[in-house]
């Protein structure tokens, strides 16, 4: 089988596809046995637009088409599950959270006979569901149940994009995991896959369903409270309050869990800092950014709702950058701590909403929050409290850009009508920032005004504060996955270790095989343990 890169054509007609494959093999019909699409993307950069395909190809002769450029040997991208280590594991491993990276780290525990058991503080997806769309409605907020934390992770509350810059060989078995368990088959092959809210929340549901038919335990509403470490090695969890016997468990937590970082630090776990980023989230009127993107494709249904990503260092070397963009998508509440202020973004599976919205971020580091461990956590919390003041409650702190260049509070929105939920305040953000980060933030917008005509201009809101984009921390961990308390696998995007839905389950995947590769499945009477 051979791969060929860049087949181009006009339509998304198949027969087209294959003459153009033909065209570019310089091959006559008869070598070419059969064939599949790998990869589709559009290619608008030009007056007219093309569809560009990675095509996967059985051929007759393959060294002489190996010779073509833009053609390889197809990757053997096929799972190849890891073998079994030795060392004894008399309890089953426990995974710490359900997001991304504990779905997929559970998935494969499972799938290799460890029978995991996974401790989730939040609720099943659809009483966390139902509680998170309380809280955007009231503002009663469940600090244990929210956009944060619950069964799904943060992932659920987004676009659910799945692009990825990682060539890891574990993000088809993603993919495809995450088709099996009903997402679009389109995710395969597309270059911007995405998922969507709505359509995400029965696929956690059947990946749930079936760890339990393998063997998984799941035990919701159960946060980890504390775990017991003796001679450097993990031997106790405890969970409502009662301790139980654990000597290998892969910790998922999300982000957002700092109680539980906080726990981990008491118990000299080696920690280290790490750069993050803070910001607003920009929203325009989705038509906008079509027509700004687009320009006179900008109502073809093939490439709408258009999609922007834009970045830019500024003479403070700070690096600002758009993150998350959702087309069609809202501005959301996303708090998960009382008294604290946290937006984010998400979109529907169909992206059909009137607005487009965007994380903009500037990358933040010891210079800014100190070097104390854990600094950037305070750092985070300072200023989402910050901004609950300034709106006092729930409501997103807002300006136009245009003001917030001008250091003025804005009193009217003009063409762009905001969409979070829960309300909100004119401040005026240049308060609520740092020095270094109000500079950042003006050279950017004011770049990018100059490269996307309107971008400020258009009547674009910011709405703050985004502090919630990764993790302020990274747990340490050696070549066997481990941290440094023996028998804890720090995994995904808390961990410090991934930087979306994507790269998370692959890290769950990458806990997952080397806590199996150390350890032999476990023997004990399952009915013995339970979430009590």
């Amino acid at each position: 089988m051979i791969r060929v890169f860049q087949v181009k054509c006009a339509t998304e007609d198949k027969k087209e596809m294959e003459a153009q494959l033909l065209k570019k093999l310089h091959m006559p019909t008869k070598d070419l046995l059969s064939w599949s699409i790998h990869r589709k993307s559009v290619d608008a950069r030009s007056q007219k637009i093309f569809f560009s395909y990675v095509i996967d190809a059985k051929v007759k002769h393959e060294r002489k088409y190996l010779r073509h450029k833009d053609v390889q040997p197809r990757p053997n991208e096929h799972y190849q599950p890891v073998s079994s280590g030795y060392h004894p594991l008399i309890d089953r491993p426990v995974v710490v959270g359900f997001g991304p990276a504990g779905m997929f780290a559970a998935l494969i525990l499972a799938q290799a006979g460890y029978h995991p058991m996974i401790l989730e503080r939040g609720s099943q997806v659809d009483t966390r569901t139902q509680k998170v769309h309380q809280f955007w409605q009231t503002g009663q907020l469940d600090p244990e149940c929210n956009v944060q934390f619950g069964e799904g992770g943060a992932g659920t509350f987004s676009d659910g994009k799945l692009t990825t810059r990682s060539k890891d060989s574990r993000c088809r078995k993603v993919l495809e995991e995450l088709v099996r368990f009903g997402a679009r088959s389109e995710i395969l092959i597309d270059q911007h896959p995405h998922i969507g809210t709505d359509a995400f929340v029965q696929i956690i549901k059947n990946c749930r369903n079936e760890i339990e038919r393998l063997g998984g335990t799941f035990c919701f509403d159960t946060a980890l409270e504390d775990i017991q470490v003796k001679d450097g090695n993990l031997v106790a969890i405890q969970y409502h309050n009662v301790w139980h016997p654990c000597t290998a468990m892969i910790l998922a937590c999300g982000h957002s869990a700092k109680d539980t970082l906080l726990m981990l630090h008491a118990h000299h776990i080696q920690l280290e800092n790490k750069r993050f980023a803070i910001g607003v989230r920009i929203e325009h009127r989705q038509d906008y950014i079509n027509q700004a993107m687009l320009k006179e494709y900008a109502h073809d249904p093939r490439l709408i709702p258009a999609r922007y990503k834009l970045t830019y260092t500024a003479s403070n070397q700070k690096g600002v950058y758009t993150f998350c963009m959702c087309p069609g998508g809202y501005v959301i509440p996303a708090a998960s701590e009382a008294k604290h202020t946290v937006i984010n973004g998400m979109s529907y599976a169909k992206r059909d909403g009137t607005n487009a919205n965007s994380a903009l971020l500037v990358q933040v580091d010891e210079s800014d929050y100190g070097k104390a461990i854990l600094g950037g956590l305070a750092y985070q919390e300072e200023l989402e409290a910050k901004a609950y003041q300034m709106a006092h409650g729930y409501a997103a702190c807002c300006q136009l850009a245009s003001d917030y260049l001008d250091h003025k509070i804005s009193t009217a929105f003009g063409a762009v009508q905001p969409t979070y939920a829960l309300g909100t305040q004119f401040v005026d953000l240049n308060t609520l920032f740092s020095n270094p980060i109000n500079q950042a933030l003006h050279e950017a917008l004011e770049n990018f005004e100059q490269r996307v005509p309107g971008f400020v201009s258009s009547g674009a809101i910011l709405s703050a504060v985004e502090s919630r984009s990764s993790s302020a921390i990274r747990i340490s961990r050696d070549p066997q996955g481990m941290s440094s308390i023996f028998g804890l696998y720090p995994s995904g995007e808390g961990s410090g270790y991934a930087g979306g839905i994507v790269t998370s389950a692959i890290d769950g995947i990458h806990s997952a095989e080397k806590l199996i590769e150390y350890f032999e499945k476990p023997q004990y009477n399952l009915e013995k343990e339970g979430c009590e």
